[in-house]
This record gives structure tokens, sequence and C-alpha cells, in this order.
């Protein structure tokens, strides 16, 4: 059914999209594509192992970096035109990331002491390291994140040449490689730490899922569970997305999964084709905040580190808590999917629909302006940072829960509202005074303050009370 509902034109078309916001990998057969299945294999089950029994913490790190590098220059070009052909600059690549991590491991407790006074060997092999995993990043994610973390290097080795107040003390390359290379703070950190302990058992059971057919069980699941109405293709849209959102971890992927299958329905309950392909992409926009890790959400990790630099800060030295903070920038840089020039997910959506690209971006705007507003709830006021439900089961234990019961039921009601006022329907379809009324009462229900609440309130329950005369009063001229 998923198949014939795309042409092969079309297929190509979001084969090419899904390649530009995943990257394009090289698609081997034969032995070598046996090889790189063993060894990918092979760091699953290293890193199952490491989650049940005790590993060194230097040790599994090392190892997942190496695995990872290994694995992205056999499987990634160097450039389009080598793809799918094993070149010799790839191998030499892949066997240096094993053997870096090899030296790095073997030194044991000695090689981390010496950090802050490397030898030169111990610079060669992390100066060569540092530059591998660069070429890692540009293949896999282009040359905006690699230019960012080219220019934070070159701030590190000469901002002591730089004005103030952007002056700083100065780093040797020394001084810069041990950090990076030889301890538990630089490449080997928290963001790897958090990759080879969590991330890694996500991706290996989002793979399980997809693999043993979870993904149309999902979609049947949701079509069964919504259907029975016209308006039951679009909820099945966002519920099925919701579902395959975990596995698959890409906007346009969920958009190109869902999309085949509801965009022929869609179209036969009567939503016009730039309408239907931005509720698919905003479907798809929402798979990945509902993700179980967000941060498998790599597609989006070049904006959210670009903001996170610039905006993270800022908003800490206001008083927002750090996780709070951060959230909130990931949040706004995976709706930078929806975001001209790129909005990758909408023009997937268009292609699958035979609509306008920017039109069809434009609808998935009007879907996903909700969710523009959800990260205010949890930065505006120190309340609205229990939407997180953060901390450890101790800190949640001693919550204030009614606070937090109260946020959320202000989030729902805020979204509800904003929703209506700008679809223009809520029990029935509203004039501009409730339309009006709808988005005020969302927007201050954003605003987690008494005062904002009350207005928002009081806003929603008048149009609340006008829609429902208007519903009563339709009623007797329907039966009539």
């Amino acid at each position: 059914m998923s198949q014939s509902a795309i042409d092969s034109a079309t297929q190509e078309k979001l084969d090419a999209l899904i390649k530009q916001e995943e990257g394009d990998s090289n698609n081997y057969k034969g032995m070598f594509a046996i090889f790189l299945t063993l060894v990918a294999v092979g760091m699953s089950l290293f890193h199952l192992y490491a989650a049940y029994s005790i590993v060194p913490t230097q040790v599994l790190r090392t190892v997942h970096v190496s695995f990872v590098l290994f694995l992205v220059f056999l499987s990634f070009p160097l450039m389009a035109r080598y793809k799918n052909r094993l070149m010799w600059w790839d191998i030499i690549f892949a066997l240096a990331s094993i053997a870096i991590a090899y030296y790095a491991i073997s030194g044991g407790d000695d090689f981390g002491d010496r950090n802050t006074a490397p030898n030169p060997t111990d610079v060669l092999f992390g100066s060569a390291l540092i530059l591998l995993i660069l070429e890692a990043v540009r293949r896999t994610n282009g040359m905006i994140l690699l230019t960012v973390t080219v220019l934070f290097l070159l701030y590190a080795l000469f901002g002591d040449s730089l004005p103030a107040p952007w002056t700083h003390k100065g780093y040797s390359v020394d001084r810069l490689v041990g950090f990076m290379y030889m301890t538990l703070e630089g490449i080997y950190g928290t963001a790897v730490d958090v990759s080879a302990t969590l991330i890694i058992l996500f991706t290996i059971f989002g793979a399980f899922l997809q693999f043993t057919g979870a993904g149309k069980f999902f979609i049947d699941f949701s079509f069964a569970a919504m259907g029975g109405k016209s308006s039951g293709v679009g909820r099945t849209i966002v519920l099925s997305s919701f579902l395959l959102g975990g596995p698959s971890g890409s906007g346009v992927a969920t958009t190109v999964t869902v999309g085949s299958v509801a965009a022929p329905m869609l179209n036969k309950v009567g939503y016009e084709k730039n309408a239907a392909g931005g509720l698919l992409a905003a479907g798809g926009l929402g798979a990945i905040i509902s993700l179980w890790i967000v941060g498998l959400a790599v597609p989006v990790t070049a904006s959210y580190i670009i903001c996170a630099v610039i905006a993270a800060p800022a908003l800490i030295n206001l008083g927002v808590p750090a996780f709070a903070a951060h959230m909130f920038i990931f949040y706004y840089a995976v709706l930078s999917e929806v975001s001209p020039p790129t909005a990758l997910s909408p023009f997937a959506a268009a292609a699958i629909c035979k609509g306008n690209p920017y039109k069809t971006t434009l609808q998935s705007w009007k879907y996903v302006a909700p969710a523009i507003l959800v990260p205010f709830m949890f930065v505006l006021d120190k309340s609205g940072v229990s939407l997180l439900l953060m901390g450890s089961t101790t800190a949640l234990a001693q919550a204030n829960w009614m606070e937090i019961v109260w946020s959320t039921l202000t989030a729902i009601v805020g979204i509800v509202a904003l929703a209506g006022g700008l679809q223009g329907w809520f029990i029935e379809k509203t004039n501009l005074l409730e339309r009006t009324l709808m988005i005020v009462s969302g927007v201050a229900l954003a605003y987690t303050s008494p005062t904002a609440d009350m207005i928002g309130f009081a806003g929603f329950g008048l149009v609340l009370v006008l829609q429902f005369f208007k519903y009563f009063r339709a009623k007797p001229e329907e039966s009539a």
C-alpha cells in the first residue's frame, strides 16, 4: 500500500531529502558488507556487555569513539564521486582510529597523568584524533558543524591575540591536545559518556523495532485506535509519528514513512494538498521531540550546538536552570526542520502530497505554532520548570506536585486555546473575536503567573461558553 502511493520519481526525491539530512552513506555488497555488519554487531555486543558488566570509563569511551570512527570512515565517502567505492585513504583513516585508541588504552594511568605535559608521541596521536574527528563530522554532518568546531579550536589557540572582552591567556598546541585527548573532559567527555552508555542502547533498541516490523505495527495500531471518523486520519498521523519517532530519530524519515501510507487517505477525506503536507511535516517534527532520549536527534545537533554556545549562558545568567535552558534551545533546534531555507520535512511532505513546498511549509508552521509556545512555559518562570519533570527519583518524590499539575494544566489549556485560535475552529467555527480571545488566552497561559493564568482562563472560558451556545443553537436546526 505504501509503495503504490508514491511513484519512482517522487521516491528518488524523498531519498535525496533523507540523505541530505542524515548523510549519504556507501551501499556496499558482498563480503565487505558482511564485514561491516559484523563490526557493527561487535560494537553492539560490546556495549551490551558494558551495560551489564563493569568496564573502566577510559576504556569504554575510547573504544566507543574508535568504533564510531572506524565505521564512519568505511561507511561515508570522502566525496560524492567516491560513493560505494572503498578507497585506500578510508582504510588508513579507519586503521588509524584503532591505533589511536590502542595507544591511549595501553598507556594506562600514566597516559592520563601526563595530560598537562604530553610527550611528542602523545601530541602526534592526539592531533591525529582531532583531525579524524573533524573529518568524520564533515562526512556525516556537513560543513556547518565542522566550521563551528574549527572556530572554537582556533579561539583556544589564538584567543590571546583578540581584544577584550574576548581575549584569554591562550593555550599551546600541546596543552590543548593533552586536554582534548588525554582527559575525560575533552573528546572523551560527557557527550561521549552519554553516547556510550545510553544513546547506543536506545539505538540498538530502535533498530530491533525497525527490523522486526514494529513500524508497521505502530501505524496499524494508530489507525485502529483513531479510525472511524474523517478527522481520525489527522489524529492517526500525530499518534503514529509519535510512536515512530523513537526508532527513527529523524523528522524527514518519519514524515516519509507515515506519509506514504496516509497521503492518499488525507486526500480522500478532503484535506487540501498543502494542508495535508503541513500536517505530515508537523507530525514528523513532533516525532523528534517525542524521542525517549532526545540526544538521538542527530540531524538537529548542529543547530543545537550553535544556539547553545550563544544563548545558553545568557539564559543561565538570567536564572534559568541549566537543563531547562538547554531543553529550550534543543526544542527550537528541532523546529529548525520546518524553517526555510531547508525545511526538509515540509519539502518531503509536499513531494508525497503533490503540493507546493513553500505553501506546505507555511501550513506546517500553522500546525506547529503551539510547539513554538511550549518552550517559553518552562523558562519564563521558575515554576514552569516542573513541566520537564527533571531531577532524581528522590527530588521528584519531594517535589511540589500541585505546582506540577497546575503547570501541566495551564500548558494543555494554553496549547488547546492557541491551536483553536489559529485553526479558526473549536467546538464550532469561530469568529474573529473568538479567535482573537483564544490566541490571547493561549499566549497568557504560557506565562506561569496568577495574573496571566486568570486572564487566560477567563478568555478561554468565555469562548467556551459562546461555542456551547452556538453548538446547542445549531443542533435543533440540524434535526429539523
